[in-house]
C-alpha cells in the first residue's frame, strides 16, 4: 500500500500542537503566587450553544461546555439530510486573547439510512481550531478536523472490506452563544 501523502502533514500539525503546549503547560506549573490569575472571563464554567457550517456534517447544531482551558462539546448534525452525525470530542484551549487556538481528540459516529438497510461508520478526529471572541459571549471560529475511519458497518452484510487508514482533513466554521450569568 503506498504512503499517506497527507500522514506526514497530519503528524506534523500535532507536534507544532504538542510544542506550542509545552511552554503553556510551564507556565501552569508555577507557583500560584507567581502568575496573575486567569481573566475572570476565563476563569468559570461555560455553557456555550451554536451552529455548525462543514467540518463533522454540512450543518450541525454543537453544546460545548468549557472549563478553563478546557472543554467538551457533544455535536448532532447532518451531512445531506439523510443521515445522522453524532460527535464528542475534547479540546484544549491556548492563550487568553480574544483569539484562542485549540487542539482536541474526540469520536464522530455517522449513521445512514436507506431502503435497503443502514450503514454506519466510526472515525477518530483530531480538531485543530481558532476560536474568536467577536464581543460578550459571542464567538465565532475555524476548525479543521483531522479524520480516520475506524470501523465501518455496510449495507452489505458481506462486504467486510476494512475502512482505509487515510486521514482525511475536514474544514469547518461555527458561530457560538455563551449565555451570560
Amino acid at each position: 500500500m503506498p504512503p499517506n501523502p497527507l500522514e506526514r502533514p497530519f503528524l506534523l500539525v500535532l507536534a507544532a500542537a504538542c510544542l506550542l503546549a509545552a511552554p503553556l503547560a510551564a507556565q501552569a506549573q508555577e507557583e500560584p503566587g507567581d502568575s496573575p490569575p486567569l481573566p475572570a472571563a476565563l476563569s468559570r464554567d461555560e455553557l456555550r450553544i451554536g451552529l455548525n457550517l462543514g467540518g463533522t456534517g454540512f450543518l450541525g447544531i454543537v453544546t460545548e461546555y468549557r472549563r478553563n482551558d478546557w472543554s467538551a462539546e457533544l455535536y448532532l448534525g447532518t451531512i445531506t439530510f439523510r443521515e445522522i452525525g453524532v460527535s464528542l470530542s475534547g479540546k484544549r484551549y491556548f492563550s487568553d486573547g480574544s483569539l484562542r487556538p485549540a487542539v482536541g481528540a474526540g469520536l464522530w459516529s455517522l449513521t445512514a439510512w436507506t431502503e435497503d438497510g443502514s450503514g454506519s461508520i466510526l472515525i477518530a478526529r483530531i480538531p485543530v481550531a481558532v476560536d474568536w471572541r467577536i464581543q460578550g459571549g459571542h464567538f465565532a471560529g475555524l476548525e479543521v478536523g483531522f479524520n480516520r475511519a475506524l470501523a465501518v458497518n455496510r449495507l452489505d452484510d458481506e462486504d467486510d472490506t476494512a475502512p482505509r487508514d487515510r486521514i482525511i482533513p475536514i474544514p469547518g466554521a461555527y458561530y457560538r452563544y455563551a449565555p451570560e450569568r
